[in-house]
Formats: C-alpha cells, structure tokens, sequence
C-alpha cells in the first residue's frame, strides 16, 4: 500500500472512531455492531465494507472500541498531540494542525529541550535536583551541556509531556537518580524544530 493511501486510511478510520466514541454520550461500552451501524447511517459504506473485508482492520477496530469511550478518547488525545508535535517543520502541515487544535502544541520550554539535546549530539542526560531548582547535565554527545530551564515550576510537566509523547524514555541509576533517553523519534522533533529555527538552537 503506498504511503498516501495508508495516511488517509488510517487518519480516516481513527477520525471517524473519534467521532463514533465522542458521540455516544454517557455510554462506555463501544460495541463494533454499534460502530458499523453508525458508519452506515452516516453514508460510509464503502469504509464499512472495507473493514468487513478485512480481518486485521476488523480486529484492530475492535481491539480500539474494546478500551472503552473514555480511555479510548483520551488515547486518540495523545496521538492527536503526538500528531502535532510531528509536524513541526512540515511548514503548512504544521500551521494546520495548530490552527485545527492549538492545545495540542509543545510548550516553548518542552521544546527547547529537545533543540538542547539534538543540538548537543545527546543521547542521555541526567536530572540533578538540588534545593536551588531542577536541570539536566548531558551525560554523551558531542560536547559537554546542560540545559537549566527557564520556568522551573512546569519543568517536570514538560518532561512528562515528553515522556508520554515518547520522545523520551526514563530510567534510574544505581543512585536513584532519573536519565532520560532521547528516541529516534525525539531526535527527529528536535532537528526539525532547530531547521524551522534556521538551523540556530536557543542558549
């Protein structure tokens, strides 16, 4: 299948499950005969056909309806935001996913992190807390860094803002002490957000 066809398919389906879930009011249990009815009723036979005649959509369908309305929304939140934060750089894409949800955009500061990470080569940093305030030290890369953040209070928020968008992962040392990992897909974020800076990463 090619890449086009694929993006809209899967946006297609996951949308309209979306809309299927958000629309059943105070009812939980989303059950896959409701969903096939409701796509019927609202003119997508050809889309119910499609996830008929296919046993893997079929079940993949059903496994998303299975989680329930209110868990199921708030996953189709976080890859709406997971969505977002991968358009950056993507120039009109980008200007679209914000203008349809802003709330879904990285915070200035969440994003910094990630700039200061790709801008040292960094894989890995370690959080240092003290009485003063949080930061990171860089624990690889190209050159020594550290990155002190600019709102201390919404320095832990923004990190598991990152986590949950799995930008980053998290560990502990034999000291008790949190790393943070930065993944493939952090690593891509952060270089498209220096490119849309004109390749300059914030001091």
């Amino acid at each position: 299948m090619d890449p086009i066809t694929f993006a809209g398919g899967f946006a297609n389906i996951v949308g309209l499950i979306a809309d299927f879930a958000a629309s059943r009011g105070q009812r939980d249990v989303l059950e896959m005969k409701d969903f096939l009815e409701w796509l019927r009723f609202h003119g997508f036979e050809e889309l119910r056909g499609k996830i008929e005649a296919s046993t893997a959509v079929t079940v993949g369908v059903k496994a998303a309806l299975a989680e329930g309305k209110d868990e199921l929304l708030v996953k189709l939140a976080a890859i709406e935001q997971l969505l977002t934060a991968l358009t950056v750089g993507q120039g009109s894409l980008h200007t679209l996913a914000l203008a349809v949800s802003p709330n879904t955009a990285l915070s200035p500061q969440a994003k910094d992190i990630l700039m200061a990470f790709e801008d040292a080569a960094a894989g890995k940093a370690l959080l240092h807390e003290s009485f003063e305030g949080s930061h990171l030290l860089m624990l690889d890369g190209e050159k020594s860094s550290s990155f002190s953040p600019t709102e201390q209070r919404f320095f832990d928020a923004d990190l598991s803002e990152l986590l949950g968008l799995q930008l980053f992962e998290a560990e502990f040392n034999k000291k008790g002490n949190r790393l943070f990992q930065l993944t493939r897909r952090g690593a891509a974020v952060g270089r498209a957000l220096i490119d849309a800076r004109g390749g300059v990463a914030p001091k």
